[in-house]
């Protein structure tokens, strides 16, 4: 009987806080609020990162040298709360040679990297209700994979939200996220000094849905309806449902298969002056081998249309880099959607992880073929807090854009 309350309880939590679940906190301080205080986490980041972009075009080729330096003070938690504050400053060093999106330098390639000093989060927590975590203030959020809502990190300024969320564990192997947002802190940086209105941050009204199942022993299952209406950007407003699986299953001892499907279902909302259906698929396998060897074959799918403008499927809160290959030629779908099919592989060997991934791209309408790309990156730890990487991106283009090639020599330094 005890145990059947318990579960009702629980089930009445979940559906009460209709919501969402953030990282754990860290253990509870057994003293006072001026204890916690002073038990606070103090790290520091610094991202040193080398661009160049070439692009078979009238601009001149980028050269970006940029230093993210970030500093998170996170309190300890006290009696349910906890509250941190993250500051993060970029600064070119040497010439700046790139169009940063603010800095009017539009002869040369986009590096959309600007100058600034920004709050990158600022909120307060609390986690005594119903094994829940709710969250008010600038926050990441993170869903699934990104592909539809992230915080775009490879770029130096990230993409973060104002705005309140939930996370909800009160049912087993289930976390129920829900975030309202009213505000998108966008890579570009604040609206003032942008080359175009729409690149600074996005005044919204978005809800956000996500609930993640893992009891299931070939893999997790995620249901999710995100709709956002951004009054700064209506074209990029809609209403997305949709489902994602993805998991792994054991061939022999040594050998796993990989596999991810999703597919999600796009219509305008808000005040988008387009109306308009689109879909979205994924389909990916893989083989983790041994050696610390993975090779993965897949595609993905957003559908347009090439005879009307705007039936496109949008995806504007996603972490684009890590899709459609790292030359970020379609960081928006062109009209007649796009054919995403690609190949990679990685291994680590003397403590140097390797990567390669090639792509080949056409229209989902009509077929024309996009061109091709070669991603290839090298990445090491130096010891503790050093982190090296170099990384390539080569796009071939064929009816759409021009020829990029992107170079990229990176440090990290965390502490």
């Amino acid at each position: 009987m005890f145990q059947a309350r318990k579960s009702l309880l629980a089930m009445a939590c979940a559906v009460a806080v209709a919501g969402p679940v953030a990282p754990a906190f860290a253990a509870e301080a057994s003293g006072t609020l001026v204890d916690a205080i002073r038990n606070s986490d103090l790290k520091f980041h610094f991202r040193y990162r080398y661009e160049d972009v070439n692009q078979d075009n009238a601009l001149d080729t980028a050269e970006a040298s940029t230093l993210k330096s970030r500093l998170t003070f996170t309190t300890q938690a006290w009696q349910g709360w906890q509250a941190q504050v993250e500051i993060d400053d970029i600064s070119p060093i040497g010439d700046d040679d790139y169009n940063s999106t603010n800095n009017n330098e539009t002869g040369y390639s986009v590096v959309a990297d600007p100058e600034g000093t920004e709050i990158n989060q600022a909120w307060i927590a609390y986690s005594g209700l119903c094994d829940s975590t709710l969250k008010f203030g600038r926050q990441r959020v993170l869903l699934d994979n990104e592909r539809f809502v992230g915080g775009v990190g490879w770029r130096q300024n990230e993409q973060t939200y104002d705005g309140g969320s939930i996370v909800n564990k009160s049912l087993p192997d289930t976390t129920i996220t829900y975030a309202y947002v009213y505000n998108v802190n966008r890579v570009f940086g604040p609206e003032d000094g942008t080359t175009a209105a729409w690149l600074g941050d996005w005044e919204s009204d978005i809800s956000l849905l996500n609930v993640n199942y893992t009891g299931l022993k070939v893999g997790a299952l995620s249901a999710y309806a995100y709709l956002m209406d951004i009054d700064d950007a209506e074209a990029q407003s809609n209403e997305t449902y949709g489902l994602r699986f993805a998991g792994k299953q054991a061939l022999g001892k040594t050998v796993n298969l990989l596999y991810t499907l999703e597919y999600a279902r796009q219509e305008d909302y808000g005040d988008n002056p387009v109306g308009y259906e689109a879909d979205f698929y994924a389909l990916e396998g893989g083989l983790a081998l041994p050696y610390a060897v993975t090779l993965t074959l897949g595609q993905e799918v957003l559908e347009g249309d090439e005879s009307k403008a705007g039936q496109m499927f949008r995806t504007p809160l996603a972490t684009l880099h890590k899709f459609q290959g790292w030359a970020d030629m379609f960081l928006t779908t062109p009209n007649g959607g796009i054919e995403d099919t690609y190949v990679g592989a990685s291994v680590v060997f003397a403590g140097i992880t390797a990567a390669a991934v090639w792509h080949d791209f056409e229209a989902e309408d009509g077929n024309s073929p996009y061109g091709e790309e070669l991603d290839l990156s090298l990445t090491r730890k130096f010891g503790q807090y050093l982190t090296g990487m170099l990384k390539y991106a080569d796009y071939d283009a064929d009816n759409l854009a021009v020829d990029t090639r992107k170079v990229w020599v990176q440090l990290q330094l965390d502490f």
